[in-house]
């Protein structure tokens, strides 16, 4: 697809309408000012100047569509973009978790910090430098850095290329051109984004960002602890309850979405009590998304709450403007792989839909589920951490070796930048790579640049200590959803009662032997 800045700004001169969806519910806080009036803001962005000392540090500029909260501190400010909650305490409100967060030492702001659940990015402004953190799993993107005298950082890498001019890096070009890139998703290997001089910012670190450049600091490193599965079923299931019970509170129509998977039933039964305070839906818009959709209304219907089953057009015909939408949704997710037809279709669909103010999606959840143990045909050991083993999870490579040696570099850069001298105890280092880097490269990128398109959305999973309490839980109980299910019937049994289940039919027998294979072969070539 073709698809450029001078595209984007001719298809949105002529479709006003459209303007507040490129980069929706973005931001960007840059060093240097911007004309607020252009492209891409259109004088329709939020924009606030962030003074330190009374002289100016940096400007924000947010998404009409997207909310965001600014303290000053007595020689710092907070900003908050998106939304936070925190199931220990029970704050639903970003001014509280803020207020909170205006401590006087670090291991204290660390403490509240890692409570949190949500989608946001987290920017700590002092007069010479930034410190940028972001939620649990990456879900809302966040690149940084600074390109030459300016320090940005931004939700949509795209936006901070418009706004500095930026062109692809070479490398970039190579890959994304590769024949297989478009298999296992769009996202970038190790901390990479299209451009060089901004990196993606890696779950549970911070960056610190200073005039000339950007440094990356670990502050949380998910570790085994010694606990019994009860512990764990009683954790996760209190840190869910608290998180929707929040929901519940936070917004006035939040809805479910559903099917009749893992995840989603898991979520449903946390919502026990307060299942009155959301609405219930599926959406069909292939048919195997009928099959998820009609699972779903059964077991809904069986606690005897309402669902509601949305049918998208399987023509895109039936859709206005849907060629001009697949181009500001491929511009908002980096312009690297097309997306794909149904889902845009979702998006322009779900744009037009009032029913309700957040989706509750039950994504994260997958950091728990032992996914490459079930990839790779139930592998239980992977082994010493090499470049070469994670080239090979990132993507196939079943040719051009040079790409490949490339691939292996960024990998080691990464390993020594993310994933060496780890303690003893911390997770082993194929969970820590799914959680940190597939997560929010590609998920967190589809959240921010796809999905919130149509309506803001909130995963009740994204908490670090959720996520560190599941990854807690035997590889057997992790590899058959054990605890999942204990969590149901904890919660509310009857949603297992009636039988219903759906699996995920993309993962059969043969493809996970073949996957295992590629993994064994791959791993140990020596070109």
């Amino acid at each position: 697809m073709m698809v450029n800045k001078e595209i984007i700004k001719q298809i949105l001169d002529g479709k006003d309408y459209l303007k507040d969806k490129l980069f929706n519910r973005g931001f960007v806080y840059s060093s240097k000012p911007f004309d607020s009036d252009a492209y891409p803001f259109y004088g329709m962005w939020q924009k606030e100047e962030i003074s330190i000392d009374e002289k100016v540090a940096g400007v924000l500029y947010v998404s009409p569509n997207q909310n965001y909260y600014v303290k000053k501190c007595r020689n710092y400010t907070l900003a908050l973009i998106g939304h936070a909650y925190n199931p220990f305490s029970g704050e639903y409100l970003e001014s509280e978790i803020l207020n909170n967060l205006e401590v006087n030492s670090k291991d204290d702001f660390l403490k509240v910090f890692n409570e949190l659940t949500g989608v946001f990015s987290l920017l700590v402004i002092t007069s010479d430098r930034v410190f940028v953190f972001g939620d649990a799993a990456g879900m809302q993107t966040t690149y940084y850095g600074v390109i030459g005298d300016v320090k940005i950082v931004t939700s949509h890498v795209n936006l901070a290329s418009d706004l500095l001019g930026l062109t692809v890096s070479d490398y970039v070009k190579e890959l994304s051109s590769y024949k297989f890139f478009k298999l296992l998703g769009n996202s970038l290997p190790g901390d990479l984004s299209p451009y060089d001089g901004l990196k993606r910012l890696i779950p549970n670190h911070c960056v610190e960002i200073t005039e000339n450049e950007s440094s990356v600091h670990r502050y949380y490193t998910p570790c085994k602890k010694n606990l019994t599965t009860d512990e764990i079923v009683d954790g996760v299931s209190e840190i869910l309850s608290a998180n929707l019970s929040l929901i519940a509170k936070k917004w006035k129509t939040p809805a479910i979405s559903m099917t009749g998977g893992c995840d989603s039933k898991t979520t449903l039964s946390c919502a026990n009590e307060v299942y009155d305070k959301f609405n219930y839906f599926s959406y069909v818009s292939s048919d195997e998304e009928g099959v998820d959709a009609r699972a779903a209304k059964k077991i809904i219907e069986s606690l005897g709450l309402n669902h509601k089953t949305y049918e998208i057009p399987k023509n895109s015909d039936e859709l206005s403007d849907f060629d001009d939408v697949a181009k500001i949704l491929f511009w908002n997710t980096g312009a690297l792989r097309k997306n794909n037809e149904n889902d845009i279709r979702k998006r322009i669909y779900f744009s037009n839909v009032n029913d309700f103010d957040v989706e509750v999606k039950s994504w994260v959840s997958e950091v728990g589920r032992a996914y490459y143990t079930k990839r790779f045909n139930g592998r239980k050991k992977f082994g010493k951490i090499t470049p070469r083993k994670l080239t090979t999870l990132y993507k196939f490579f079943f040719h051009n070796r040079k790409l490949v040696k490339k691939t292996d570099k960024v990998f080691e850069d990464y390993i020594k930048a993310y994933l060496c001298d780890l303690p003893s105890t911390a997770i082993d280092w194929q969970e820590l790579f799914f959680w940190e880097f597939r997560m929010s490269s590609w998920n967190g990128n589809m959240i921010t640049g796809e999905h919130r398109y149509s309506f803001d959305i909130t995963i009740p999973y994204n908490n670090k200590h959720l996520l560190e309490l599941l990854l807690n839980a035997s590889l057997e109980e992790r590899e058959n959803d054990l605890i999942y299910k204990k969590i149901r019937n904890k919660m509310d049994k009857t949603i297992d009662e009636n039988g219903i289940s759906i699996t995920n039919v993309k993962h059969t027998k043969n493809r996970a032997l073949l996957e295992d294979i590629y993994y064994v072969l791959h791993s140990k070539f020596p070109f």
